[in-house]
């Protein structure tokens, strides 16, 4: 079996599905990062 440290116990706990999930939502809060950044530099002109 794949050792993944503490992502291990995260999938034994809520299934396969668990990693996708994580990632989305890594995803998504990296894109509303950058979209708060572009408005912040757009009005600064």
């Amino acid at each position: 079996m794949l050792q993944l440290g503490p992502v291990d116990g995260l999938i034994e706990t809520f299934g396969p599905f668990a990693l996708p999930v994580l990632l989305f939502a890594a995803g998504f809060v990296g894109y509303l990062v950058l979209v708060a950044l572009g408005r912040t530099g757009r009005d600064g002109d």
